[in-house]
């Protein structure tokens, strides 16, 4: 954070900012920071800390932070199904403008997005997560006999534990792509502190076609509790 921090200083964007919204300005580089490293919910809960929006809160993010990223942050929130309303989903549709149309069909449609895992509540599974690092790939696995949801999408680690699960509306969409010929690869963007949610902490980079390294796992994986279609994850570039 410190570069962006600096760089945002060089750039004048201190200078602008109302002394008495000081923690604004430091809320929207470390949402900015957050987002230059895949971790979108720590961007979400960064941004959501702001409480003037103004010009220079909105240039600040348009000059260092891709559009793409942006449209992705949103669509998060947007696809999220227990954070209606947000205010902060209006805040990034004003940024984004016209672009804001994006946003409800981003997921069915990208190439490459970020997103976080779920179900990372329960003490094995945190240590599984402890082991893993940023750029280390992981296997999502579609378990379409899944009697609560069949189109989950489970996520394990390189060794094939289960670390959690995508979220259930973008594991549907998910499964929809793959239905339709996709198949997705996955690693570790980003992994936030003990200060977050456990549901808001391990963040993937997730790309749909040929993978950037080796596969570690079959596309087909059979378990003792059923079958279990895996989308395969990429090695290690």
């Amino acid at each position: 954070m410190l570069e962006l921090l600096k760089a945002a200083v060089r750039n004048g964007y201190a200078d602008g900012w109302p002394e008495e919204e000081g923690e604004d300005f430091l809320a929207v580089v470390r949402g900015a920071d957050f987002l230059l490293k895949g971790a979108v919910w720590g961007a979400i809960r960064e941004l959501e800390k702001v409480k003037h929006w103004h010009a220079a809160a909105f240039e600040l993010l348009q000059e260092f932070v891709p559009e793409d990223l942006l449209v992705n942050a949103a669509a998060e929130l947007y696809h999220h199904s227990f954070f209606p309303g947000s205010h902060l989903l209006f805040v990034l549709g004003a940024l984004l403008g016209p672009v804001a149309d994006d946003v409800q069909e981003y997921f069915f449609k990208a190439r490459e997005f970020f997103t976080r895992v779920v179900g990372l509540r329960y003490e094995e599974r945190f240590r599984e997560a402890a082991l893993l690092a940023p750029g280390m790939p992981v296997v999502l696995v579609r378990e379409p006999e899944n009697k609560v949801d069949p189109s989950a999408v489970a996520v394990l680690s390189p060794w094939g534990t289960c670390l959690g699960y995508l979220r259930a509306p973008l594991a549907s969409v998910i499964s929809s792509r793959c239905e339709d010929g996709e198949t997705f690869f996955a690693c570790v963007a980003a992994i936030l502190g003990a200060e977050y949610d456990p549901n808001e902490r391990l963040h993937l980079k997730v790309r749909s076609g040929p993978p950037e390294g080796k596969i570690i796992m079959l596309k087909f994986l059979e378990t003792a509790n059923g079958a279990m279609e895996g989308l395969a994850s990429p090695g290690l570039s």
